[in-house]
């Protein structure tokens, strides 16, 4: 390191080093060297004889030298009570980061001896006090991502004594952080679960969601029996990280540290962690966010005698009519909130117009799949139904336009509620159930599609304001949807697919990329009639034409 030449704070840095044994002992050489002892207290902020011992301590750190700060004030001649009420102080400048527990990993046993940081030597050599300023995070996901840094690190370099406590100090400095301030304030939580749900939560900010508590627990324990006290801590319910819900299992009823999610209570305190409205919108778990830049222009055709009903959801979803409307529910003591059913055969469009809507009137859709909400273990599926609504009404605070909660395909989760034989029949029942519920208390845009308007339950009907129903296309309608799709076809091929064959705009949509398929592969820029005929046959026909194997 290079030393600033004509430096006068070492300069008196040095001078006290000088004098270190005598200091404290000869009342005269105090008043000798005030001018020295009272630029380096100002300089550091500190009382005349903490700024000796850190004098002292800068000294020996720059020749090579750290050592047990009782020893060198013993050394110095500090009275026994000094050095006692010294311990307060040291504690702060660790938690300003200037000071922390030596490093050297030849220690078989544990040790005080402290280091000075980096930042302080290099402030006294160069005599510049702006660098020990630094620029704090502006938000909750850089502070965390700078204590995953600092943990990183820690991990590597301290003794299990010194780890917990180190980290803590550190962390401290964050506590603007309401997250942080909460959990480092929490009673009932020890040191280690601090550290540990802290660790956790920098691990979302990089992606992570599910976690192996035996990991971390080892990662931060290292002691075998000391990891096998915390463990049966977790195991006999005295953990407040699990009890007091900062921490969930999984797979409720099972208590598996291997597979362990942050709770709500930790969810709830990260909510700062998105402090920006575009980043909260774009946050989601639990459904499929799809905005209006991810979708393309389609353009839709139904029966004329349906159409009129298509076009007053249309208006309906204008932000100007959807905003005056809800505003009208609620002067009349009604739920703000527009509530759909779309049912039909497969591939009449029900999807389709739901993401054309969206894209018509700028709204983000949040997609729920229903496969992924339904889990095997009991309990765990409702939790599931629960925060997908709840991300939902959360998206509703930082999406410019309502967004869209789609329950795409959702015949399972619609069909009637029946009699209780077996736990998977529990399940679904208590997800209509929640559903319900969530319906009833709604606010914002809720659209289903069900192929299966029969097996709906009849408690869904007072909920669902709209119920569209999507008849396949007639023989009109199929002539102006091939007509869109196959441009490059004689107009009299086509206006005898339609009048011959029932398809539906999906089955269309089908054969098209079966053409499209075709030329890549051999290359066939114009598709002869028949090929078109055979495709479409194929499509409608498919189910009948099964091979048989075995004996007639």
């Amino acid at each position: 390191m290079k030393i600033q030449s004509n430096n006068p704070l070492l300069e008196s840095i040095t001078k006290i080093y000088e004098n270190k044994e005598k200091l404290m002992r000869q009342p005269a050489l105090l008043i000798e060297l005030n001018n020295e002892l009272q630029l380096v207290s100002k300089f550091l902020d500190l009382d005349k004889n903490f700024a000796a011992l850190l004098s002292v301590m800068i000294c020996e750190q720059l020749m090579g030298e750290v050592n047990s700060v009782k020893k060198i004030m013993k050394y110095m001649g500090f009275e026994p009570l000094a050095i006692i009420n010294s311990f307060e102080t040291i504690k702060s400048l660790k938690k300003k980061g200037w000071l922390s527990i030596s490093k050297r990993k030849f220690h078989t046993f544990k040790t005080d001896e402290i280091e000075i940081s980096k930042d302080l030597l290099d402030a006294i050599t160069y005599n510049d006090k702006s660098k020990l300023v630094k620029p704090a995070p502006e938000n909750l996901a850089v502070a965390l991502l700078q204590i995953r840094q600092f943990i990183s690190i820690a991990i590597g370099d301290y003794e299990l004594d010194e780890l917990t406590e180190t980290i803590c100090i550190e962390i401290e400095k964050y506590t603007k952080f309401n997250f942080i301030h909460v959990i480092m304030e929490n009673k009932k939580l020890i040191a280690l679960e601090k550290v540990m749900i802290i660790w956790m939560a920098t691990e979302v900010v990089v992606g992570r969601e599910e976690f192996d508590l035996n990991n971390i627990i080892e990662i931060f324990t290292q002691d075998p029996a000391y990891t096998f006290w915390f463990k049966n801590r977790i195991l006999n319910g005295k953990s407040f990280m699990i009890t007091g819900g900062f921490v969930v299992f999984k797979r409720p009823n099972f208590i598996d540290l291997s597979a362990v999610n942050i709770g709500d209570k930790t969810n709830d305190l990260l909510e700062e962690l998105h402090q920006d409205s575009e980043t909260k919108r774009k946050t989601v778990r639990h459904c499929l966010l799809i905005e209006p830049a991810d979708l393309s222009e389609q353009k839709l055709f139904f029966n004329s005698e349906s159409s009129s009903n298509y076009d007053k959801v249309d208006h309906l979803l204008l932000n100007e009519n959807y905003k005056m409307l809800m505003k009208k529910f609620q002067e009349n003591g009604m739920k703000p909130c527009l509530t759909m059913l779309f049912h039909g055969l497969p591939g009449t469009g029900k999807t389709e117009l739901v993401k054309q809507l969206a894209l018509k009137h700028k709204r983000n859709i949040y997609q729920v799949d229903i496969s992924g909400i339904k889990d095997m273990w009991v309990g765990e599926s409702e939790k599931n139904l629960k925060k997908v609504f709840k991300e939902y009404a959360d998206a509703l605070k930082y999406n410019k336009n309502t967004p869209i909660l789609l329950f795409n395909e959702a015949d399972a989760i619609l069909g009637f509620r029946t009699n209780v034989q077996h736990a998977v029949d529990q399940m679904y029942n208590s997800l209509q159930n929640i559903l319900l519920q969530e319906l009833e208390d709604f606010k914002g845009i809720f659209i289903a599609t069900t192929n299966l308007i029969n097996n709906i339950d009849n408690a869904f009907d007072r909920r669902l304001l709209f119920k569209q129903k999507f008849d396949l296309p007639n023989a009109s309608t199929r002539f102006d949807i091939l007509q869109s799709q196959f441009v490059d076809f004689n107009a009299e091929i086509l206006k005898k697919i339609s009048n011959d064959f029932e398809l539906s705009g999906g089955q269309i949509q089908n054969v098209k990329r079966k053409l499209m398929a075709d030329q890549i592969l051999f290359g066939n820029e114009n598709t002869p009639n028949d090929l078109l005929l055979d495709y479409v046959q194929n499509e409608i026909g498919f189910r009948q034409n099964k091979n048989k194997i075995g004996f007639n």
